[in-house]
């Protein structure tokens, strides 16, 4: 087959059966969303690439399709919502409610290597609060992830947290120079993908020492069966010993009473904070936890599948520094945002059979079996769509009933109604139930309770 038919590459098509999963999935999101009181908002697909650019990082740059238009202006495709969000928040603030809790769901675009549940288009659904610096807000959010989650029966996942300003203080305490701390962070944030000889390599290709990696490793050298707050207990004991600057050592404190905070309040409400010691924890921290997006500034967090290979499929963070780069005065902000691509793998992976069970939106199929017949079924189906049922009338000239009840079987729609000179006299259909094959006669306003 011609290559120009194929999609590009990282892109996909979908069909009608996967659409229904896809929308379903995205609805779920979207109606969780707004229980939690958050605000749609929509923002350009392409922005000027010095803004998407302006604080994501040098790895990230490289991901962005970047072209210039006819006037010569350097644009981007978004490759995430936050730096939009920046943006818009920056126009737009003398207009929002603070605190500001927006929702957007919608196509972003990376140019990164393609591999199960990573394309470079595809669906995000982002979540989050500006005007805020409690941990409250990581709480809800947290709450938020948990509420959804359930929502779309995603279970077997955990949550790891980590903190920027705790990572800041490891760097210090291990001796990378401040000024090799972004390219450190990069490296020890690839650990998953290119193991401890990769990382070391990394450290040493920008002048970091296998020393220094050493000594990072040996500090956050903690029980991975331990709770989290005696890990924290722990790190916070090494960090105070070990750290020289002392501003740095408050805020790696600092980081750490914030995690706490997080925790604790997940315990109160019951978000995957064990509430006995014997009980497994959903919440773990992990200090190794970096996030490589250069503007978070305090607690981070991934949700990955604990029993499928296929990557975080939500995360999120605090970025307090964000919106100020915009010209907006400093704020305190932090959002998560749900990958739905990789959402749908782990549901199909988790169940092979999901997009064929998956029912038509469609309630009822209407065939009229001549002309005469028409006007009636036309108002039948206008009739049922007023009620908020979905109603799809065959367009074919000369219906076939055997043929019109294998189309309806295929789109699994549960019900058909034949309208013949009989049903058109009397104002009935004849409906038919295409799982139990019974039918009887049933006027137009008796199909509202059957159908819902």
């Amino acid at each position: 087959m011609s290559k120009l038919v194929q999609p590009p590459k990282g892109t996909k098509d979908f069909l009608p059966e996967e659409m229904i999963l896809r929308r379903k999935v995205i609805e779920t999101i979207r109606e969780c969303f707004v229980l939690y009181g958050f605000v749609e908002i929509d923002s350009p697909v392409f922005e000027y690439f010095e803004l998407l650019s302006r604080k994501c990082g040098s790895e990230v740059e490289k991901e962005i399709y970047v072209f210039e238009d006819k006037a010569k202006r350097k644009l981007g495709l978004r490759f995430e919502f936050t730096s939009p969000l920046g943006r818009y928040y920056a126009t737009n603030a003398e207009k929002l409610t603070k605190p500001f809790k927006r929702y957007i769901i919608g196509k972003v675009y990376r140019y990164e290597n393609t591999q199960a549940g990573r394309y470079r288009e595809f669906y995000q659904a982002d979540a989050d609060i500006i005007g805020s610096y409690s941990m409250n807000v990581e709480s809800e959010l947290i709450d938020l992830a948990v509420f959804t989650l359930e929502k779309l029966g995603m279970g077997d996942y955990e949550i790891i947290i980590n903190n920027r300003k705790i990572l800041d203080g490891i760097i210090n305490a291990a001796g990378i120079d401040e000024i090799k701390k972004d390219a450190a962070l990069r490296a020890l944030d690839k650990t998953a993908k290119i193991g401890e000889a990769g990382v070391i390599k990394e450290f040493k290709e920008n002048g970091i020492s296998e020393e220094n990696y050493g000594s990072f490793m040996r500090i956050i050298d903690l029980d991975p069966a331990a709770e989290n707050a005696n890990k924290l207990s722990i790190l916070k004991e090494r960090l105070i010993a070990e750290i020289k600057e002392e501003s740095i050592k408050q805020r790696a404190v600092e980081g750490i009473e914030e995690l706490n905070s997080v925790i604790e309040n997940g315990r109160k409400v019951g978000n995957g904070v064990a509430a006995t010691p014997d009980a497994a924890e959903v919440i773990k921290f992990d200090p190794l936890l970096v996030r490589g997006l250069g503007y978070y500034t305090g607690p981070i967090f991934e949700i990955k599948s604990k029993d499928l290979a296929i990557g975080s499929f939500a995360a999120g963070g605090r970025y307090d520094n964000l919106v100020e780069l915009y010209g907006a005065r400093p704020e305190g902000a932090c959002g998560i945002s749900f990958g739905v691509e990789r959402i749908i793998d782990i549901i199909i992976q988790k169940n092979a059979d999901v997009i064929q069970s998956v029912s038509s939106p469609v309630k009822l199929y209407i065939v009229y079996l001549t002309e005469k017949e028409k006007p009636f079924a036309y108002k039948t189906a206008k009739f049922l769509r007023s009620k908020g049922i979905s109603a799809e009338i065959c367009v074919s000239s000369e219906p076939n009933i055997g043929k019109e009840i294998k189309y309806a079987d295929k789109k699994k729609i549960e019900y058909i109604a034949i309208i013949g000179e009989r049903e058109a006299a009397e104002q009935k259909l004849t409906l038919k139930n295409l799982k139990t094959r019974e039918e009887k006669l049933s006027a137009a306003e008796d199909l509202v309770e059957i159908l819902r």
